[in-house]
């Protein structure tokens, strides 16, 4: 069991990029920072909770942790045995929902904070992952293989079935709700390769939004809707692009030699929170993309995957 479901996130890694959980997916070459690393300010623009899942070292299990930005203090949410990953918070920031191997494959959980104890929300033999709740708290979209390929499916947070909204003979992952909880953001390989599409909330009018020969994945909605954050591979390495819905045009927000993932938007929409993964250190930066500055937020731990930003 266990072989096989690092074999599933092997795949999700490699594929997504969104969690890191091994370093099997091979050292990228470092050949010159675009950037000088050391000389990052501290983020103290901040307000509200950014959420993430970090290993604390190489042989630790991911756990979930919660930085309250305005004056940095850092909280534990969880400690066990097993690795508790993909953190969604609620808009408020009272509630936060994540995947959980407790039990031997990845389950959703959803726990009150701050220390509320988990409660498990949906759980099947296959693996459910990249869970993320609704803007206006009433349901958790989420991705899983139950049925061989991954779909998007969606769930109530006081209902016991899911509804699927994906049935492509593709991977269909990484759901990011729209603003208002009308439309899903998500990636597919239907087209042969990963683009960003959209969809209405019920899995209806279904709409590809990148079109390219690339590797699009993670797509962030902003929170006035205007925009999407991507990450794509157009390179030797991940970096990150906005997509704006007016002009139908992509730029490019991040020019490293290491691999950025997981982007996260603020509350206010002012700024992008996003893991880079170079020369051998994993940190949490922070970019205001009106300015193009990038802020660090931490980088204590061995390695970081998935953000989430709250009130």
């Amino acid at each position: 069991m266990r072989k096989h479901k690092h074999a599933h996130w092997f795949f999700t890694l490699c594929l997504f990029a969104s969690i890191i959980l091994m370093p099997a997916c091979g050292q990228e070459s470092q050949d010159g920072a675009s950037s000088d690393l050391d000389a990052f300010k501290p983020f103290e623009q901040g307000r509200g909770k950014l959420a993430f899942s970090a290993q604390e070292s190489s042989d630790a299990m991911y756990d979930l942790f919660l930085i309250h930005l305005q004056d940095g203090e850092l909280f534990r949410i969880t400690k066990n045995t097993y690795a508790d990953i993909a953190p969604s918070l609620a808009k408020d920031g009272l509630t936060i929902t994540f995947s959980s191997d407790k039990r031997g494959d990845y389950d959703i959980y959803t726990a009150a904070l701050p220390d509320g104890s988990p409660k498990l929300v949906f759980m099947s033999s296959a693996q459910e992952t990249e869970a993320r709740i609704s803007p206006d708290s009433t349901r958790i979209a989420f991705q899983s293989n139950i049925y061989g390929d991954y779909d998007i499916y969606t769930i109530g947070m006081n209902e016991d079935k899911p509804l699927r909204l994906t049935e492509e003979d593709s991977q269909e992952t990484q759901p990011s709700w729209s603003p208002y909880s009308e439309q899903i953001a998500y990636v597919s390989d239907r087209d042969g390769d990963f683009e960003i599409y959209l969809m209405n909330a019920d899995g209806s009018g279904v709409v590809q939004l990148t079109k390219n020969d690339y590797y699009d994945a993670a797509p962030a909605w902003s929170p006035d809707g205007k925009h999407i954050a991507f990450i794509s591979k157009r390179g030797a390495h991940f970096q990150l692009y906005l997509y704006d819905f007016e002009s139908e045009q992509e730029s490019t927000l991040t020019d490293f030699t290491g691999t950025v993932h997981s982007p996260a938007w603020s509350p206010d929409g002012s700024y992008l929170a996003f893991i880079l993964d170079q020369d051998g250190i994993s940190r949490v930066l922070v970019t205001e993309p009106s300015s193009g500055e990038f802020f660090l937020v931490h980088e204590a731990f061995e390695k970081y995957a998935g953000l989430s930003w709250s009130e």
